[in-house]
């Protein structure tokens, strides 16, 4: 315990006076709650080397169920989890990098057409899509359905399809080893679509866990 709070004094000193304008960028931890202030600290380790080249990163803090868009460790663009599940979150690691963006149906361009066609914009991201990275980790992200019974059979149907594409290749393969985590987050509509438009291939990834 001492020595948690010791690390954790030594790297918020650290980045104090780098990132005195914006004291919300260190992820709160309870200096009482050892488990939680190992949480704090191991992903501030991670968040203090991303902060200090020019990129932008995600930081996605499930114990305060956000998602942050980030540079210099400066906050960017701020998006609420709605709720989220996730399966063998004790082997989450703190930082992933995104393998590919999502997919996007671009627009058909009409060559006969006389009027300038918009270029692809916000309104033509995904509003359901998956996210995998290394190490391994899958992220389903899903938007709020409230009101759309129709968007909101398409989603569940998604989330079991994955379900039984790894129950079936451990029937074929007989491997039971355990599968990669995953994580399931829904987010607002906007919030899916403008995550979608910010990722590119390569991005990091921090991850926060809840502690009990």
């Amino acid at each position: 315990m001492t020595f948690l709070c010791a690390t954790f004094s030594i790297l918020l000193s650290l980045i104090s006076v780098s990132w005195a304008a914006e004291p919300e960028v260190i992820p709160p931890g309870d200096l009482a709650d050892s488990a939680s202030l190992q949480e704090a600290t191991r992903v501030l380790e991670e968040e203090v080397k991303l902060a200090a080249k020019p990129q932008t990163y995600v930081f996605m803090d499930l114990a305060a169920n956000v998602i942050l868009i980030k540079g210099r460790g400066v906050e960017l663009h701020r998006s609420p989890i709605e709720r989220w599940s996730a399966s063998d979150l004790s082997r989450f690691a703190a930082l992933y990098r995104l393998r590919e963006r999502p997919q996007v149906t671009r627009r058909k361009i009409d060559p006969m057409a006389v009027a300038e066609q918009d270029p692809i914009s916000l309104v033509d991201m995904p509003t359901t899509f998956t996210l995998k990275f290394s190490p391994p980790l899958t992220i389903l992200v899903l938007s709020n359905t409230d009101g759309n019974p129709w968007q909101w059979t398409l989603q569940r149907g998604r989330v079991w399809w994955r379900r039984l594409t790894a129950w079936g290749q451990i029937l074929r393969t007989g491997d039971m080893s355990p599968p990669p985590p995953s994580l399931d987050l829904t987010v607002s509509l906007d919030h899916a679509q403008s995550l979608a438009w910010t990722v590119t291939e390569g991005m990091p990834f921090l991850i926060r866990r809840p502690t009990p």
